[in-house]
């Protein structure tokens, strides 16, 4: 796994006491060009940078401290560091495979903060280090939300009764449309993602991947490509439909009851 700690390159002692650095430490064993380990740090630096964290330098820390195992090594770093959280990051990328695990820990608590993993079968560069970048920004949100504060308690106002009126309206609980709202967009959301997936993998079908061979990805891209094509307009269905219905109201008065909605 690729250590990631997200600081500034300054030194430690330079550094101000309130400022909060992430340092990027990788794995013993990586196996990364030169260019995607490049693009790894750039893009983890941006999500730390998006969160307030200074990235840290590994280049500063001893020889020793790059291959120690953590948590055992989280003290000596984040002294010769000043980082106060450490991404360790595991990549090995092979031919159009890689295997990607990344773990956030906390240097001061010697806690481990996430640990998430994913392995691709048929996959770029670009899907290792967009990946990674997706990995830290989930652990560093769950490990710097605050806890939500209580809003004060308002004076409740005085009880006013409303003028007796001779009709009477009732409008029942409207249904449930925000759900099935939710569940086209997750849908739409969804069916585009493996339907992009499906057309990409199916375009690069018959291209040179190597000198001596060739992609053969059309078997997987053209059920990718039917099957997310469907998903997409299955969602949008139903995003539509949810937006269309809306609730009935029933008006009772002097005049007898009516029926308003829309259907």
């Amino acid at each position: 796994m690729v250590a990631v700690l997200i600081g500034a390159s300054a030194s430690a002692t330079a550094a101000p006491a309130e400022e909060r650095r992430l340092l990027v430490l990788e794995a013993p064993g990586n196996v990364l060009t030169k260019n995607a380990r490049e693009r790894l740090h750039a893009a983890i630096g941006e999500v730390a940078t998006g969160y307030g964290l200074v990235l840290a330098s590994a280049k500063s820390l001893p020889e020793k401290l790059l291959g120690c195992a953590l948590p055992g090594c989280l003290s000596p770093i984040a002294a010769a560091s000043g980082a106060i959280f450490v991404l360790r990051v595991d990549a090995k990328f092979i031919k159009e495979s890689f295997k990607l695990s990344v773990e956030l820990w906390h240097s001061d608590e010697g806690k481990l903060l996430g640990r998430e993993r994913r392995d691709c079968p048929i996959c770029d560069e670009q899907d290792l280090w967009g990946s990674a970048a997706l990995m830290t920004q989930g652990m560093l949100a769950r490990a710097l939300r605050e806890p939500s504060k209580p809003a004060p308690a308002q004076p409740t106002p005085p009880l006013v009764m409303p003028p007796v009126t001779p009709a009477l309206t009732q409008t029942p609980a409207a249904p449930p449309g925000r759900a099935w709202q939710y569940a086209g967009i997750a849908m739409s959301a969804a069916g585009l993602a493996v339907l992009a997936t499906g057309i990409y993998l199916w375009s690069v079908d018959g291209h040179p991947a190597q000198p001596d061979h060739v992609r053969d990805t059309r078997k997987y891209g053209l059920p990718m490509t039917l099957g997310g094509g469907a998903v997409l307009v299955a969602g949008a269905g139903l995003l539509v439909w949810s937006f269309w219905s809306g609730p009935a109201q029933i008006t009772l008065g002097p005049s007898g009851m009516r029926v308003a909605g829309r259907f």
